[in-house]
């Protein structure tokens, strides 16, 4: 199964960093680490086991424990899930095994091997957290291209814009250029933002259909 899922995974970014050794998975790491902390701190925060610790410590725990296992990335290339789902499995894993190392240490009053239960729907709530993140990341890939590229003001219009809300006639007034200036501007910067954003989705598919894996996320409540 792992050799005929590996072609088509080695075409995305995740799948890439993996052959380049040591390195590599150092890398998928850090951006495991950075994409899923805060979703996986909101799944923690919505389960029966919130008692286990803080969800900093928990959310750590299950990083440093899972990522040190050498094939845990390729089963999850076999798997054909997407990555925040393999994670959201294997966290569920994660709580019931240290809910039993509680117990085992005489820190719980009873072992149960009843199922991780939740309020409301984790995988709605994983996802919402998902698309939050990646958003917040995206946006500060793209200002930091922009920057880069001598794109300032652009990057300025396109926030004025979109996130203050602001009218490209104001912006205009404003910045002393024409609006049909304006909007070109925030265009250019616009395109920045989908390009990040496209690629840290890509980042969690389980193939290189980006369309339909982001068309899955529209359709979150």
């Amino acid at each position: 199964m792992k050799q005929d899922a590996f072609p088509q995974t080695l075409r995305t970014w995740i799948g890439a960093r993996l052959v380049d050794g040591a390195q590599g998975r150092a890398e998928v790491n850090r951006h495991l680490m950075t994409v899923y902390l805060r979703p996986l701190k909101i799944y923690f925060l919505g389960t029966s086991e919130r008692w286990l610790g803080e969800p900093d410590d928990v959310v750590s725990g299950f990083f440093a424990d899972r990522l040190a296992r050498e094939n845990f990335l390729d089963d999850w290339i076999a798997s054909g899930l997407s990555l925040r789902r393999w994670l959201c499995n294997g966290f569920c894993f994660y709580l019931k095994e240290l809910r039993r190392q509680r117990f085992r240490d005489g820190r719980a009053s009873a072992l149960s091997d009843d199922p991780v239960t939740f309020s409301g729907d984790p995988e709605q709530a994983m996802d919402r957290a998902f698309i939050a993140q990646v958003v917040r990341l995206a946006l500060a890939h793209a200002r930091e291209q922009c920057l880069a590229d001598g794109l300032e003001d652009h990057w300025n219009v396109f926030e004025q814009h979109h996130c203050q809300g602001l009218a490209y006639q104001q912006i205009s007034e404003e910045m002393g250029i024409k609006p049909s200036r304006a909007a070109v501007m925030t265009r250019t910067a616009t395109k920045r933002f989908r390009e990040a954003l496209r690629e840290l989705i890509a980042r969690d598919a389980a193939h290189d259909d980006v369309d339909a894996e982001i068309l899955s996320l529209m359709e979150t409540d």
